[in-house]
Formats: structure tokens, sequence, C-alpha cells
């Protein structure tokens, strides 16, 4: 089974699947200080739980995966 997106349902978006591939935030957490590894860094710093930052960072991941492609959220 894979691992839902915490970002997208804090943004009160449908729940759906982690897109590791194509996410900005995922595997983010080796480039961050510390040992590399794979995984999702607002799961692994806990980014969510002050009012503000999950909106903050849906349009950071916005903005960053619109310069790739056209913006896709849902």
């Amino acid at each position: 089974m894979s691992e839902k997106c915490r970002l997208v349902e804090a943004n009160g978006f449908p729940a759906r699947s982690c897109d590791k591939g194509a996410c900005v935030f995922w595997r983010a957490v080796g480039h961050l200080g510390g040992e590399p590894s794979e995984g999702c860094a607002i799961q692994h710093y806990e980014l969510l739980g002050e009012e503000g930052v999950a909106q903050w960072l849906i349009s950071v991941k916005q903005r960053v995966e619109g310069m790739a492609a056209p913006a896709r959220l849902a």
C-alpha cells in the first residue's frame, strides 16, 4: 500500500498517493544535513504542526513543480 501525501491532505485536498518521484520535498532529508536518506522532508521534520505552514509549503511545491510542468495538485 502506498503512503498518502500528508501535505495535500493538510491543505484540504482529497487524499492521494505520494508522488515520490516528482515531489520537490521527497529525498530532501539528506540534502538538509544529516545522513543521506530517502523520505519526505515534511514528515521527517514534522512541519505540518504549525498554523499556516502547510499552506505555505503547498504554495512552494506548486511553484517549483510549475517551473518544470503545468501546475497539478489534485
